[in-house]
């Protein structure tokens, strides 16, 4: 039901109590979301924050023109997408796989295997950045000791080889989200209908029939609502997990475009070119969530947007 000014007034009136409660939240948005939205007029300026926006030079669209004609941000913008790309082609399926196997199992065994696979969601990019280096060192690292003594490989450096390095920063993604997105899944298949299993019991579905046939349709909502948010991500790269784990010798497979601008801004002083970077990344996800949410509208007659 459609609200018009008055009848959204008198709405707020008189669930004010439900209107306070989130009024917090409201405010936070505003102030750290939308708040610094103001600072993309940066992207038009050779910004000098000792002058401000006001005394830097205004430059128009020449920081955009710039970034679109350098090599190294193509180099890291294809990164980007090489990398989230790949992590939405193997984390989205291996957290639904995981939510209908916690679907399947028992209480007790459920509870541990939710635990240990939601666990490292809670952990930051940085001390899983600290796991994985001793993990993977080239001299002692456990996984360069199993491949050198019990198999008979050469010792490999995992994260200062181009070959590896993206798809370390991929597995690391499947590892800490999937379990995180699984229990989003598991929340849609325990709202089902529990009729609908026990009619197709008596009917002489098997498990895995009724799996395909009433648990992966009844959460067909869920699946594309978040698909169609992760593919806006596709050319927003995990700038904290890659940040803490990268180094030169990795820039040709691993510097993405938020690694790219951090060094221009915070290292080169080029406020603006990196602001520009980053105000086209934000209208590019935009654009690809509005366009696949349109083609899925298309397909399947549900929309996120």
């Amino acid at each position: 039901m459609k609200l018009n000014k008055n009848g959204l007034w008198r709405d707020m009136v008189h669930n004010r109590a439900l209107y306070l409660f989130i009024l917090p939240s409201f405010i936070g948005v505003l102030l750290f979301s939308y708040g610094p939205m103001v600072f993309l007029s940066v992207s038009f300026f050779e910004f000098d924050p000792i002058k401000g926006i006001s005394g830097s030079p205004f430059v128009g669209w020449e920081n955009f023109r710039v970034a679109v004609s350098d090599k190294y941000f193509w180099q890291a913008f294809k990164n980007t997408v090489f990398i989230k790309f790949s992590e939405t082609l193997i984390t989205f399926p291996v957290s639904v796989i995981l939510s209908l196997f916690l679907f399947e199992v028992g209480k007790l065994f459920k509870k541990i295997v939710q635990t240990a696979t939601i666990l490292p969601y809670f952990i930051s990019w940085i001390v899983v950045s600290a796991l994985f280096k001793n993990l993977l060192a080239p001299d002692g690292g456990l996984v360069n000791e199993i491949l050198v003594h019990v198999f008979g490989m050469k010792s490999i450096g995992f994260l200062i080889s181009n070959q590896y390095f993206p798809w370390v920063i991929i597995l690391q993604d499947a590892w800490k989200y999937a379990g995180y997105f699984a229990v989003i899944y598991h929340s849609a298949m325990i709202m089902v209908d529990t009729t609908l299993y026990e009619v197709a019991t008596v009917d002489g579905a098997g498990r895995w029939k009724q799996m395909f046939s009433i648990t992966i349709p009844c959460i067909k909502p869920t699946l594309i609502t978040m698909f169609v948010l992760l593919t806006g991500y596709i050319v927003l790269g995990p700038f904290e997990q890659v940040f803490a784990q990268y180094s030169p010798g990795v820039y040709a497979s691993g510097d993405i475009v938020e690694t790219y601008s951090y060094r221009l801004g915070l290292t080169q002083y080029r406020y603006g070119l990196a602001t520009a970077i980053g105000f086209m990344q934000s209208v590019l996800a935009t654009l690809i969530v509005l366009i696949a949410n349109f083609f899925i509208l298309r397909k399947s007659e549900e929309k996120v947007l």
